[in-house]
């Protein structure tokens, strides 16, 4: 079933970072996947993190932390990060317990690629101008 896709202000700054090293494409995929079939993109977490999923990419060194809303027709991403050391669950974990009972604020993935997308190109009007 297809979803809506969001992504938390801190998920927003993990992909502006891999956008920097040119690794946009890989997640921008994985990100369209979860759009076009919604849950059946991810596989199930455990431990702390129960009722979330995960998105294994690059060759299985990064992952896309996020939850389905119960209608399953909004996928909200928290984390895009490095598996190594578990480090974007426990990113994962730690925004939850920063925003306690707070939703948080998220945006579409539209608006995000858009938001890069004038950011790439304000940077290569601003080497030229050198």
């Amino acid at each position: 079933m297809p979803a809506r896709v969001e992504l938390i202000d801190g998920a927003v700054q993990d992909l502006v970072g891999y956008a920097e090293t040119g690794s946009l494409l890989l997640f921008l995929k994985k990100l369209l996947r979860l759009e076009q079939v919604g849950k059946d993109a991810g596989q199930p977490l455990g431990r702390g993190l129960t009722n979330w999923r995960k998105i294994v990419a690059g060759d299985r060194a990064w992952r896309i932390i996020f939850t389905m809303h119960p209608e399953e027709t909004l996928a909200t991403v928290w984390v895009i990060g490095d598996r190594e050391d578990e480090e974007c669950y426990v990113e994962a974990q730690g925004r939850v317990e920063n925003l306690g009972n707070i939703e948080p604020a998220a945006a579409t993935l539209a608006s995000v690629m858009f938001q890069i997308s004038q950011a790439q190109r304000a940077a290569r009007k601003g080497r030229r101008r050198q």
